[in-house]
């Protein structure tokens, strides 16, 4: 069985990366395939963004040796929450690729891991348990800076020939054209990036509103702009992602 491994990496927080990760989760769901997301982040919003308890046990109690039933978002959908215990010092000394060796025996089509912004250790797990990364970022310059990191890190393990992923892209979020710098944006990455595959996912209030209430958004709303600018982004993951 091929299985689809994507992280989804910030490293500046309100880039709209969690709600990628979410995205791209129900784009697959939606499709027919088992998915799970995975959240790593302390403040676990993927958990609460698909509508499940994000204070209920999860990520940090699956890397601790707990046998967990993930949560049901949605028909072939399904999410381990963040929370608090991810920052307790038995997760942040776990060795990077201890989360992937757990991944990689899941019976799941296709495994979401949203990475936190901010924290390298966590951050560090889902990236090496990952075949492909979305590095999300908007116009702000700092959230530029935080992506050019992240992708830093991806070329290291992949020059070092280390475990991790072997493609990624990044994913211009929140955009609109109407804004300066968001115009300016996609032309000047395609030039600085110029080997790396390029997606943008426009501003949509469909995206936001479904985070809000807490429902998928190929269930909120399927013939959105996003959910097809998402689909796109899905599409070219599972076309070229190798197990």
């Amino acid at each position: 069985m091929t299985q689809y491994r994507i992280a989804v990496a910030a490293r500046k927080g309100g880039v709209g990366k969690t709600t990628i990760a979410c995205g791209v989760a129900s784009v697959l769901a939606k499709q027919g395939k088992q998915v799970l997301v995975i959240d790593l982040d302390p403040q676990s919003n993927a958990a609460y963004a698909l509508g499940v308890d994000p204070t209920a046990p999860g990520t940090a109690e699956l890397l601790t040796g707990d046998q967990l039933n993930p949560l049901e978002a949605a028909s072939g959908l399904y999410v381990l929450p963040g929370g608090p215990n991810l920052t307790n010092q038995t997760v942040q000394s776990l060795h990077p690729e201890d989360l992937a060796d757990l991944v990689k025996v899941m019976p799941y089509d296709a495994v979401i891991l949203d990475c936190p912004p901010g924290n390298e250790s966590l951050e560090r797990l889902g990236l090496v348990a990952a075949q492909t990364t979305l590095v999300v970022t908007n116009a702000h310059p700092f959230a530029i800076m935080g992506a050019n990191r992240v992708m830093g890190i991806l070329e290291s393990y992949r020059n070092r020939e280390r475990r991790g992923p072997k493609q990624w892209a990044l994913v211009l979020s929140q955009i609109d054209e109407r804004r300066a710098l968001d115009k300016e944006l996609p032309a000047q990455l395609v030039q600085r990036y110029s080997d790396i595959k390029h997606f943008i996912v426009h501003q949509d209030t469909n995206l936001s509103q479904a985070g809000a209430q807490q429902i998928p958004l190929m269930d909120y709303a399927p013939r959105s702009r996003s959910a097809e600018e998402l689909t796109v982004i899905t599409r070219w993951i599972t076309e070229t992602a190798h197990n």
